[in-house]
């Protein structure tokens, strides 16, 4: 059972990072969790299989049947409706365990690269003990944006995506390079949630080779995904 493992800490509250010159805002709570390395432990008690998303690892679904896993969708979607003054709902909130596995030279075409997602917000909780890596938010030096809002933007990165898909992939970036420049990194300190509009152009800041290390010695994850807003 799950329940009594994603409990919330009281004790924790949200507050706002804001990137660039106050481009894009960052929900962010320290300390979301009071036993976070029960939940550590319950994550690796599940089986991760193969992830069928576009995603250099595996995850492990959680499912709202479980009623400490609706609990925690529910404290995430309320404190969300707070924060942006927009109602979201706990049935639009879906998480899983994901942990990073794929080394750069078996990348696919887009996987390791500065990316948006295709929900209007998306987040993590980092679950290692040590910081294995965080996420790295970047600037489009063509666009001179974090985000992808316009018309010009969305076709843009549609060109840039399938073009990546013609070149070698460049393994995961978590630099500036002559197309990405690195606005911040948020630290992937134990228990932190980070949450991030899903139009944010950001990576996983790779610190350990992914496919060194055993299971529970690879960076770990919780997912915190919104599918809907209203």
């Amino acid at each position: 059972m799950t329940l009594n493992k994603l409990l919330i800490n009281p004790h924790s509250k949200p507050y706002i990072i804001w990137l660039g010159n106050k481009e894009v805002p960052l929900f962010v709570i320290d300390d979301i969790f009071a036993t976070p390395l029960e939940v550590r432990h319950l994550a690796f008690s599940n089986s991760f299989p193969s992830s069928v998303a576009y995603y250099p690892g595996r995850h492990q679904p959680l499912s709202q049947e479980d009623p400490s896993i609706k609990a925690f969708c529910h404290f995430i979607a309320t404190v969300l409706t707070r924060a942006t003054g927009k109602q979201i709902k706990t049935e639009a909130i879906s998480t899983d365990f994901s942990i990073l596995t794929t080394p750069e030279e078996k990348l696919l075409d887009n996987q390791g690269q500065p990316h948006i997602d295709g929900t209007p917000m998306l987040g993590v909780i980092y679950l290692n003990e040590q910081d294995l890596g965080g996420t790295v938010f970047f600037r489009n030096r063509e666009t001179n944006s974090m985000t992808v809002v316009t018309e010009a933007q969305k076709a843009h990165y549609q060109n840039l995506s399938a073009q990546r898909k013609l070149d070698t992939p460049l393994g995961y970036v978590t630099d500036t390079n002559t197309q990405w420049e690195k606005v911040d990194t948020i630290e992937g300190k134990l228990n932190r949630l980070v949450i991030w509009p899903g139009n944010v152009f950001h990576s996983i800041d790779v610190k350990v080779n992914p496919a060194s290390g055993q299971l529970d010695e690879k960076r770990l994850t919780q997912r915190v995904i919104i599918n809907a807003i209203g």
